[in-house]
């Protein structure tokens, strides 16, 4: 006759199946109530700063907020986001904001149009069919932030006496603190533009072909935003001896291809001045948009080394390095040589 199994260890035994969901359950509860504690935070201390911001006469209007994200995240939307400072105005569509609970200091948002800003002056207006952003925060401040936007259009109105309205396949912009020039409060910036849409560029050039663009700069004396109108910015930066310095500038438009090097500022008619070392391929064409006529163009072009040169199998023309370009005075002076027809207007 086969013995009965004692009862105590019958009990022992379904203790342990049942113990790994018991502290699984247990887990969960306090990761919910984890959440729940640091989604409380982040409302607070999202509220704030909005006070803070409110102090420094930024007034943030974050319509229909939620905070959401559960289990893994913290995610804030806004219906629609706006920003009164002074005169300066600006709004967005719909923002949604997500940051993971493991990676706090790393901020992802996606924003849709349209926007709206102006300053009582100028007046931005712009539309894309999707832009995403990105901040990486670090215990002393902003560490990087990033732009990327498809299909970007954007137009300016106030800043010349006809609207600057321009379009591309895609924009992407990079920015950080310079860690080398902290005195100088120097930021560096990185952008690529892809097939973009110029006019202005093309009444300068003589083509109506899509446009690549691709620079890597540093400007000085930068500071975060204020909210102040923009030519009230302007001359703050150039009176405190800001500077922006190209490590590089990229162009290409059809068969032209320009790369510029140097540094710009600002003179006391607010007209950019500063001198960039240039080497470009394809130009005879520009110069002779430039010179008023085709016959000067090609004098000048073969003067600079620009004349006509066949690429192979199609290949690019090869860079050729011309004389400095020098902005000074309201007028822009290759080499020896002023440009005609062209002047350089105050930004403000």
């Amino acid at each position: 006759m086969e013995e009965a199994v004692p009862a105590g260890n019958v009990r022992r035994s379904r203790f342990w199946l049942y113990t790994p969901f018991v502290l699984l359950l247990l887990a969960a509860v306090a990761w919910s109530v984890g959440w729940f504690v640091i989604r409380n935070r982040a409302g607070e201390a999202l509220d704030g700063w909005l006070q803070a911001e409110a102090r420094g006469g930024r007034q943030w209007t974050c319509q229909d907020r939620r905070i959401g994200g559960y289990p893994f995240r913290i995610e804030i939307v806004c219906n629609a986001l706006s920003l009164k400072q002074g005169a300066v105005t600006a709004s967005f569509g719909r923002v949604e904001a997500v940051a993971q609970i493991y990676q706090p200091r790393r901020v992802v948002a996606e924003i849709d149009g349209p926007l709206r800003a102006t300053d009582g002056r100028v007046t931005v207006q712009g539309q894309w069919d999707l832009l995403q952003a990105s901040v990486h925060l670090a215990p002393g401040g902003l560490q990087r932030a990033s732009v990327a936007a498809r299909a970007p259009r954007i137009a300016f109105a106030g800043l010349a006496p006809t609207e600057i309205a321009t379009s591309g396949q895609s924009l992407e912009l990079h920015l950080r603190p310079n860690p080398s020039r902290v005195a100088e409060r120097a930021y560096d910036a990185a952008f690529s533009i892809r097939q973009a849409r110029v006019p202005a560029l093309d009444n300068l050039v003589g083509g109506a072909e899509l446009t690549d663009l691709d620079g890597d700069v540093t400007f000085t004396q930068a500071e975060g935003f204020r909210g102040r109108p923009a030519a009230v910015e302007l001359e703050r930066w150039r009176t405190a001896g800001g500077q922006l310095d190209v490590l590089m500038l990229a162009i290409a438009k059809g068969p032209r291809r320009m790369e510029a090097k140097g540094n710009l500022r600002l003179d006391e008619a607010h007209r950019p001045v500063g001198d960039l070392n240039v080497a470009a391929a394809g130009l005879d064409g520009l110069l002779g948009n430039v010179t008023g006529n085709r016959t000067g163009g090609a004098l000048l072009g073969a003067l600079l080394g620009q004349g006509p040169r066949a690429p192979a199998d199609g290949a690019k023309s090869q860079l050729t390095p011309l004389p400095p370009l020098r902005l000074q005075g309201g007028f822009l002076s290759l080499g020896p040589f002023v440009i005609p027809n062209i002047r350089l207007q105050p930004l403000y």
